[in-house]
């Protein structure tokens, strides 16, 4: 979706596997991005092996529709946090692939 990066939070942390309970300890990147429809936060989270989160994108950048943000591998997890004017579109399990797969749409004004 398109919008506008306002702010980056990166918290150190530890390096758990990304699918466990207690991975809010974990390395991640906070990406907060204001859109015409709400702000979305994409949370970057690293997993056991990869110790390693890249961003490519910085405060002030104006973000389009399935524009990549980062990369991180091996067992590592992406958060993201949408409006609640939006129909999620993905279920749990299911994989998601950059920039390709749609995880929500605008819910349609009655």
């Amino acid at each position: 979706m398109k919008g506008k990066v306002v702010s980056l939070e990166y918290k150190k942390g530890s390096y758990i596997p990304a699918f466990h309970k207690d991975s809010h300890r974990n390395e991640r990147q906070h990406i907060f991005i204001d859109t015409d429809h709400g702000r979305i936060e994409v949370i970057q989270i690293a997993g056991t092996i990869t110790r390693r989160i890249v961003s490519y994108v910085k405060e002030g950048d104006i973000m389009v529709k399935g524009q990549r943000i980062g990369m991180i591998r091996f067992g590592s997890r992406v958060d993201v946090t949408i409006p609640d004017n939006f129909n999620i579109e993905c279920k749990k399990g299911d994989r998601v692939y950059a920039g390709l797969t749609t995880i929500a749409r605008l819910k349609q004004k009655e």
